[in-house]
């Protein structure tokens, strides 16, 4: 016995309202509690509906939703990384490596027309840090949407992490390290930051991707 929209809908309610906000683990969550009412109607037509959707919730696990997101969460923040570091690695390879190369020898000129190579590197820095503002600033924005999609909800740990590897490279890039430890130094940092951009890159591509994909998926609602 097919559920109809309404009833469909009330599952959809009742578990958003448990904790389950994410569009894409509801959908899942839904369809394992249709199939159960289904084979449940067909037997007893007279079921009392939002009772067996509790008494189904009661027996999905000891804590409820809690360990399904968990386990969601976990699943998707390991592939989110997982692909961003494949996509990452691809730099390396012809024909990316080129651009890679290419962007480092063009800091490295860029970097000698400075004579204060302290400010060459600030100018880094700066770039890094409007970077990362642009991804607080998506964080934001994409908290406010009606629907969250756990699938492409990895721009905070992201951010997170990015946010991070700014701050440490903030503290070490200072003009006393450049002189001291001269061309080498400079030399080294030019790479970190390549690094630093290219794995910026690889988290927004990976993103795009998956937003691509839940729009395929999803195509009536607005991501």
């Amino acid at each position: 016995m097919d559920l109809s929209k309404e009833q469909l809908l009330q599952i959809d309610n009742y578990i958003f309202v448990c904790g389950i906000q994410f569009y894409d683990v509801r959908t899942e969550v839904v369809d394992h509690f249709a199939n159960i009412l289904e084979q449940k109607l067909e037997e007893n037509p007279a079921l009392n509906f939002k009772h067996e959707i509790i008494n189904i919730h009661k027996n999905f696990s000891d804590n409820g939703f809690k360990k399904l997101l968990e386990e969601k969460t976990k699943w998707v923040t390991k592939k989110f990384y997982k692909q961003s570091f494949k996509h990452f690695i691809t730099f390396f390879k012809l024909p990316k490596i080129i651009l890679s190369a290419a962007t480092f020898y063009g800091l490295f000129l860029i970097m000698n027309e400075f004579g204060n190579k302290e400010n060459f590197f600030n100018i880094l820095q700066g770039v890094a840090l409007l970077l990362s503002f642009r991804l607080l600033f998506n964080v934001n924005m994409r908290n406010t949407k009606k629907e969250q999609f756990l699938s492409i909800n990895m721009t905070h740990s992201f951010f997170n992490v990015f946010y991070l590897l700014v701050m440490l490279f903030r503290f070490h890039d200072s003009q006393i390290l450049l002189n001291l430890l001269g061309e080498f130094y400079q030399i080294f940092y030019i790479g970190a930051y390549v690094l630093l951009f290219l794995f910026y890159w690889s988290g927004e591509y990976v993103y795009r991707q998956n937003k691509i994909e839940v729009q395929r998926q999803y195509p009536n609602i607005l991501v």
